[in-house]
């Protein structure tokens, strides 16, 4: 068990080690943040592959570096998919449309006065899944269209992203993730590249690292908590927003009795 623990919390700071090693040439701005998950998916019926997903995610945040990360809203976005399972460990997912409404972060008075934006985006993801033994990995691969400021003066600034994520799950008290009633650590890095017509110069925008507890019951129900060290470097590649807080899941997939063929959670 210490061995699994050290490795966990060895993988969770590696995602910031290096940004961390430049931090003589930048800036870090405090931004304290609560981030929520909320994640259901099933297949259409009992015999296809086909299957759908939804999900929203809702976020606070804190005000000029103080503590109080349920003082200002940072985001609230829903987004439906639709997902082919090509085999157990391999699903593809297309959200045709996703709406996001988007605060900026709040870290210093100068922000205070930037406005809301809402978004469109359009994405395509890749989960692939590897075991060795008990350990559960999951390679994920997301490739977005995103269309920013769709309600400002002009036409909405459009740009590319595509995003990375590496998670590791391991059980604490079985042999498998899936089985019920089962508390798990769970650890993910995530970087994201942005790129084109309307974007800057601060093309790798993002890291995030995770690290939490979950617990798993009703066989398709899991709950997670843990905590989020994000990265945002900022258009003048200076600043960066080091946002930092507790972040919760809650996931249902599979309510069918497809899940006898395609026993694998997302």
């Amino acid at each position: 068990m210490k061995k699994i623990l050290i490795l966990t919390f060895l993988s969770f700071f590696i995602g910031v080690a290096h940004t961390f090693a430049q931090e003589d040439d930048l800036e870090f701005l405090d931004n304290r943040i609560m981030y929520t998950k909320y994640y259901i998916s099933d297949f259409f019926n009992d015999t296809t592959k086909w299957a759908w997903e939804a999900d929203v995610v809702y976020r606070r945040q804190s005000q000029l570096g103080a503590g109080d990360i349920w003082d200002a809203p940072l985001r609230l976005s829903i987004r439906p998919w639709i997902a082919y399972q090509f085999t157990k460990l391999t699903r593809v997912s297309l959200n045709p449309m996703g709406i996001f409404y988007s605060a900026p972060r709040y870290p210093q008075e100068s922000d205070l006065d930037r406005p809301f934006e809402r978004e469109m985006r359009t994405t395509l993801q890749i989960n692939n899944y590897v075991y060795y033994g008990r350990y559960n990995f999951t390679h994920r691969l997301r490739f977005e269209s995103r269309w920013r400021d769709i309600d400002g003066e002009g036409r909405p600034n459009h740009n590319w992203r595509v995003r990375y994520r590496l998670r590791t799950r391991i059980p604490l008290n079985t042999d498998y993730f899936y089985t019920n009633n089962t508390w798990y650590i769970s650890q993910y890095s995530e970087m994201h590249v942005e790129f084109g017509r309307d974007y800057g110069t601060n093309f790798f925008s993002q890291n995030r690292n995770y690290i939490g507890v979950g617990y798993r019951f009703w066989e398709w129900t899991r709950l997670e908590l843990g905590y989020i060290v994000q990265l945002n470097t900022r258009g003048n590649n200076r600043q960066v927003d080091l946002s930092q807080g507790p972040m919760f899941y809650l996931f249902m997939d599979v309510l069918s009795r497809n899940k006898r063929r395609y026993n694998y959670s997302f």
